[in-house]
């Protein structure tokens, strides 16, 4: 994998805002993000949030739609490759990584 799709994925020294919230509510709307943003506030939809929720089943359909727009033919095989840039995503462990960062305690 290169480092371009793993950049911002695992560097706690990259995180300027405070910890997002760790949920599990499959009841919960979904939101997407780019998991190489730098910050994973602010879903595709424009939704600000402070939460990851790892059990979400009904994603956002204008999250969808925007994935969509940025690369058509996406939403066919999405996970594949990133509908911001086309890069290959980040695998699961190299996410399971970034979640733990960015919803763990805080660094001193």
């Amino acid at each position: 994998m290169s480092s371009i799709a793993n950049q911002h994925v695992s560097d706690p020294e990259v995180r300027t805002e405070p910890h997002l919230r760790l949920d599990a509510d499959p009841d919960d709307i979904g939101h997407l993000v780019c998991c190489r943003d730098v910050s994973w506030r602010t879903a595709f939809c424009g939704i600000e949030g402070d939460t990851i929720n790892i059990a979400v089943e009904t994603y956002c359909t204008m999250c969808l739609e925007q994935a969509e727009a940025m690369r058509p033919g996406w939403l066919a095989d999405p996970g594949m490759f990133c509908p911001v840039d086309g890069q290959p995503c980040p695998d699961e462990h190299d996410i399971d990584q970034r979640i733990a960062e960015e919803t763990g305690p805080p660094t001193l």
